[in-house]
């Protein structure tokens, strides 16, 4: 069988929405700050891409993204790029959370969880591979926030802001 991708579908600002309400509140868990917005741009290109998702296997919420990088060298190599290529996707996607009050700014422009919540039901009818997007970008929220700082994701990526 022969399984056929939607781009459209999954770059929609409502899906990304999700991955990044579910990076929010992982983040949040951790550390009740916020994420950084700068994180955001960093978080969803690797959660939402199909071929990193193989770099998520055998990783949970206490894996650290110290270690996850150690295992998957692979993942910085190109990062600056990908970043570049999707930071329109991620605009529209914070635009539509806070334009639908799932997220909003917060202090020092660090996200927040917003006063109305997505339903549940839509993100329980997605498939194998969007539903393990979001997990994925739920586990960067919470390996991003316990590395401590923006400066220090950026440092563990190779990456400078």
């Amino acid at each position: 069988m022969k399984v056929a991708h939607d781009v459209f579908s999954e770059t929609n600002p409502a899906y990304c929405t999700y991955a990044l309400v579910a990076f929010t509140t992982a983040y949040l868990s951790v550390n009740e700050g916020g994420p950084e917005v700068p994180l955001i741009y960093l978080a969803l290109p690797l959660a939402l891409s199909g071929d990193l998702a193989i770099a998520f296997r055998g990783t949970n919420k206490s894996t650290g993204l110290l270690e996850w990088l150690e295992r998957n060298p692979r993942v910085q190599v190109g990062l600056a790029a990908r970043g570049n290529a999707t930071m329109e996707i991620v605009t529209e996607a914070i635009r539509f959370a806070c334009f639908t009050r799932v997220v909003e700014f917060g202090d020092g422009g660090r996200l927040r969880l917003g006063p109305r919540k997505f339903k549940k039901s839509a993100r329980n009818a997605l498939s194998e591979e969007p539903a393990q997007a979001i997990k994925h970008a739920e586990r960067l929220g919470y390996w991003f926030a316990m590395t401590g700082s923006t400066r220090g994701v950026f440092d563990m990526m190779g990456l400078t802001v």
